[in-house]
């Protein structure tokens, strides 16, 4: 059985190594023949070197192309023209059963090569509503015309495609109730997941990474990943103060490629001391480690409609690494995790009463003895966000059901 994968993201960036290449290697261990078509921005010779060979020794076939830094509309015309030449005559040779895309410009150049191939099934890999995040994110208006024929395909790529994966039930459920998926359309919710060979408890390793961070009986925060948009630094920094008001001896580790000032800045003047903040720029390699210092993980995220369909990495990273994770509902299935009492908060709101509340409840899950602590966070960990346990066999199941249904 084999399918063609077609992602505008290229395979060699980080959230390509992480989050796409593990599940196709997975399918591959499982019998699936695999062969990807990515576009790939400014790859260095030797990323390109290490992905080639990381694939071929998993029996995965690859074209990389070049994706462009620009984001107009003519440019994404032109790649689209591209990836549907190259994914074709890939297709053709190989004649694959499932042409499996990654998100909207995927889907366009899957939605041609499935229609002119015999016997083909698209898979639309939604990863959430694309032209909502830009509006919800301030970058485009409703009124833009990018915006428009986005949604103008999203709705004939919802009716059109044989299988469909969200990264939510509240996004899948969206869907249904406005009748928005074909009658044929097989539904696969898949959540981001995580690899727990890579992401786990280490006592050791805990110990050395606080120790060269200067750490020792201090409750550690952490926040990991990109800042800006829709992510509430200020929020998270009030929480953190209310923290350090009920808990003394607490310190925030912020993990971040962003610039992190202003959250430094309002965790500051919620009571933090300088010290007490400490800030971290490190590669995905090391993110494991680094990860293993703290105590409790916070995302906090914008509640806004393109969100419905959010599944953030963080989360699972932080609760497979024997975090306490704290979120805020009205985030894709995020209020779904407040049933895991003994492994992660949920606040339904950011006022004081709600603040002081979510933090009392995060001491006393995280300074439980660390053994018990880790084994809570690491079941939900391994039952919800499991690359191993949940994603790949999710995938599998939808590759054999839309192979069976031919």
């Amino acid at each position: 059985m084999h399918s063609l994968y077609i992602s505008h993201l290229g395979m060699t960036e980080p959230l390509g190594q992480s989050q796409v290449l593990p599940y196709l290697i997975g399918l591959a261990n499982n019998g699936f023949g695999i062969e990807i078509l990515s576009f790939e921005a400014g790859a260095t010779e030797e990323a390109l070197s290490a992905t080639s060979n990381r694939l071929r020794n998993a029996g995965v076939r690859w074209t990389p192309l070049i994706r462009s830094e620009s984001h107009r509309l003519e440019m994404k015309i032109w790649e689209s023209s591209r990836g549907f030449a190259y994914g074709l005559a890939r297709a053709l040779q190989h004649r694959p059963k499932i042409v499996h895309a990654r998100s909207y410009l995927p889907a366009a150049v899957a939605d041609m090569i499935a229609t002119v191939l015999p016997g083909a099934k698209m898979l639309f890999d939604c990863r959430g509503m694309l032209g909502d995040e830009y509006v919800d994110a301030g970058h485009w208006t409703e009124n833009r015309l990018e915006y428009k024929l986005l949604k103008r395909f999203e709705k004939r790529a919802f009716k059109r495609t044989e299988g469909l994966v969200v990264l939510t039930d509240a996004l899948r459920d969206w869907l249904v109730e406005r009748d928005l998926l074909g009658r044929q359309t097989r539904v696969a919710v898949i959540p981001t997941c995580v690899d727990t060979d890579r992401f786990f408890p280490n006592e050791k390793r805990r110990a050395h990474v606080r120790a060269e961070l200067g750490l020792t009986d201090e409750l550690v925060v952490v926040y990991s990943g990109s800042l800006g948009n829709w992510y509430l630094a200020s929020e998270m920094a009030r929480f953190v103060g209310v923290l350090k008001r009920l808990h003394k001896r607490v310190a925030l580790l912020i993990l971040t490629p962003s610039v992190p000032d202003d959250f430094r800045a309002d965790a500051i003047a919620n009571g933090m001391g300088a010290n007490e903040v400490i800030v971290r720029r490190v590669s995905p390699r090391e993110m494991p480690t680094m990860l293993s210092a703290g105590d409790l993980g916070i995302s906090f995220i914008q509640r806004c409609f393109s969100k419905l369909g959010s599944s953030p990495t963080k989360v699972a990273e932080y609760l497979a690494s024997g975090l306490v994770a704290i979120v805020n509902d009205g985030v894709g299935d995020q209020a779904a995790l407040g049933e895991d009492r003994d492994a992660c908060v949920v606040l339904s709101s950011f006022d004081d009463a709600e603040l002081e509340r979510g933090a009392k409840a995060a001491i006393a899950l995280a300074t439980r003895p660390y053994q018990d602590r880790c084994r809570a966070t690491v079941a939900v960990a391994r039952a919800r966000f499991s690359l191993a346990e949940a994603g790949v066999p999710k995938y599998a199941e939808l590759y054999r059901t839309l192979c069976a249904n031919e």
